[in-house]
């Protein structure tokens, strides 16, 4: 069964609260998790589930090439400046 809030949510929502914010429960940032794409919740045997992790894990070595991508062009225009 999918659930409908995580500790992590929970942690979120009582800072919210705590910052002054009304209506965020964890229940609705664990629904705001969910349509942001924070949180995969598909169930291992559903069609998505292997989709949505292929999908996290290619967009982190696409985020990783870029961030190395941008550490060399920082490194060589300080060799050169």
């Amino acid at each position: 069964q999918v659930p409908v809030k995580s500790p992590k949510s929970e942690v979120i929502s009582k800072d919210l609260i705590r910052r002054g914010f009304r209506s965020v429960g964890p229940t609705v940032v664990y629904s705001f998790m969910q349509v942001a794409g924070l949180t995969n919740d598909h169930l291992m045997s559903c069609f998505r589930f292997q989709e949505c992790i292929t999908g996290v894990e290619s967009r982190g070595k696409v985020n990783n090439d870029e961030a190395n991508d941008g550490t060399r062009k920082v490194e060589e225009t300080t060799a050169l400046g």
